[in-house]
């Protein structure tokens, strides 16, 4: 491995913590442990990550706490589950990945590559004014092109900067009052009303991709959901 990955691993069972630090040290990435949840949210706060490998049962702040308190700040470092039980719904809640203890040492490190280089992908594209909304839909921000399919058109000035936020934090809900003030630089019924507005006409322009739609999350906000 040309570069160290560090990986924050929140584990409370002695065993099993020794066990996976061990594997990850021999396969190269750098791991730093943490024994219960919130002093996990304490280390993630002040360093910096590559990845976070998270049993779900932990003390103090559990895994989907965790998991909520790094997607609320918006935060896109890969989060992967590795617990002994069942926690798939955890794929909804931002995780990106799902292992089940007892799995081969492969298994591990595979699955923790892709999480780091998907995410690495998606940061490139970012930086590049591109943005994958799904698997058939991608999102040019600086030439406003939206394309699904293969199927381009060029999105009108406010429906791109609208669809611009979405993509900075997909699948996560996004305050009416910010992103009045982030277009307009002012919340006023009237531009709740314009936003509501254009969010209809770029959720009809999204159907043609049945993965992906914009949600009106009642009094709170909107938020653009995905299938990645």
């Amino acid at each position: 491995m040309e570069e160290k990955i560090n990986i924050l691993y929140a584990e409370d069972n002695t065993t099993a913590a020794m066990i996976y630090t061990e594997i990850l040290e021999e396969a190269g990435y750098t791991v730093t442990l943490a024994k219960e949840g919130n002093k996990a949210w304490q280390l993630y706060e002040t360093g910096a990550w590559d990845l976070l490998l998270l049993d779900m049962d932990l003390p103090g702040k559990d895994g989907h706490e965790l998991i909520r308190l790094v997607r609320e700040k918006g935060d896109q470092v890969p989060i992967v589950i590795l617990s002994s039980v069942n926690h798939n719904h955890a794929l909804y809640e931002g995780a990106d990945d799902y292992l089940v203890k007892g799995c081969s040492v492969d298994d591990v490190k595979a699955r923790l590559d892709k999480a780091i280089a998907r995410t690495k992908r998606l940061n490139t594209e970012k930086e590049q004014g591109l943005f994958r909304v799904s698997p058939d839909t991608t999102f040019n921000k600086n030439n406003r092109l939206l394309t699904i399919s293969g199927k381009r058109e060029e999105l009108k000035s406010m429906e791109s900067n609208i669809l611009w936020l979405f993509c900075l934090r997909i699948n996560e809900v996004i305050p009416t009052v910010e992103m009045c003030e982030t277009l307009w630089g002012v919340d006023t019924t009237d531009k709740e009303k314009a936003l509501t507005r254009y969010v209809c006409l770029l959720n009809k322009k999204l159907k043609a991709d049945k993965s992906i739609a914009i949600q009106n999350e009642f009094a709170r906000g909107y938020k653009l959901v995905n299938g990645l």
